[in-house]
């Protein structure tokens, strides 16, 4: 299997950071511009699997990757699940359920302006149709909106099981894209910050700080790709390939951004500095599409 990027892939990418570097700076994470959403679709990237675009999904968890570098909104992710695998596309918000349906809330991320909402339910990735103009309010990400439900609607299930792959994907595409934002806002602080006349980056314990968030980032990038190429290529192990995926991009999101916070010193945990943004987007990842155990231990049917 060839994880070398070719041409059009490159594209892509350096089209998408460019575009998120000019339109979607970290310091406008809390507030988005109100018409961003359009932009976003006018881009592509809310459909770029969707049948009939002839994208594969390796290219998509490379964009999406450069997307979650930028804080991008949280919508985008179910957006891109249901344009490919639901017949209702259209702005999708992200439906967190509790454990047991009944009885439990549902929690929507991003619901502003989505005609239906999608999650997990079991193992099967579900959608629902949502009341029309429901606001939300800041939540764990203050990126993105959170709004309840009380009772949860009744979901309907995709028929294909892929899609629940997809949204597992996507989600560890954005964690190695939180996880990539906190190793190099570490590593900008570490060059200008001063402690005893030297930049902080000059001292060892900064140093291995810095390599460890890189390395992270390497390791989870290429399991992102290669899980990709497996979904792409319709391996019977995908499901494997994407949940280490997942595993490896979820704990480099947290390290990371834990790290970032420990860097950037007693500004790091303050509301107005940016590290908190990357430590709570990588928290609310890590609860969309969640490993199931038997499936890193080989144990699943």
């Amino acid at each position: 299997m060839d994880l070398t990027l070719d041409t059009e892939q490159e594209a892509f990418l350096a089209a998408t950071t460019d575009w998120c570097r000019d339109n979607m700076p970290l310091e406008q994470a809390r507030s988005r511009p109100a018409g961003l959403w359009a932009e976003l679709e006018a881009m592509g990237w809310t459909g770029m699997t969707a049948p009939g675009m002839d994208l594969s999904h390796a290219t998509e968890a490379l964009v999406f990757a450069e997307l979650g570098r930028h804080i991008a909104p949280i919508g985008l992710i179910p957006t891109a699940v249901a344009a490919r695998w639901s017949v209702h596309p259209g702005k999708t918000a992200l439906a967190l359920l509790d454990r047991h349906v009944e009885g439990g809330r549902l929690r929507l991320f991003d619901p502003e302006g989505a005609s239906q909402a999608l999650g997990l339910v079991g193992n099967f990735a579900a959608t629902t149709a949502l009341p029309a103009d429901l606001g939300g309010a800041p939540g764990l990400d203050p990126s993105a909106h959170l709004a309840h439900l009380d009772p949860v609607p009744p979901f309907e299930a995709l028929g294909d099981p892929r899609a629940a792959l997809h949204l597992q994907l996507l989600a560890a595409a954005y964690a190695l894209g939180c996880a990539d934002a906190a190793r190099d806002m570490a590593a900008e602080y570490a060059k200008v910050r001063e402690q005893f006349d030297r930049p902080i980056g000059w001292f060892q314990a900064l140093k291995h700080i810095c390599a460890d968030m890189a390395v992270r980032c390497a390791v989870a990038r290429s399991q992102l790709i290669f899980a990709a190429c497996a979904l792409d290529a319709g391996q019977d192990d995908a499901a494997f390939h994407i949940a280490a995926a997942k595993q490896l991009a979820d704990q480099a999101a947290i390290e990371n951004g834990r790290a970032n916070v420990q860097v950037h010193g007693g500004i790091g945990m303050t509301d107005e500095a940016y590290p908190h943004f990357c430590l709570k987007r990588a928290h609310l990842l890590s609860f969309i599409a969640p490993v199931r155990r038997e499936i890193i231990l080989g144990e699943a049917a």
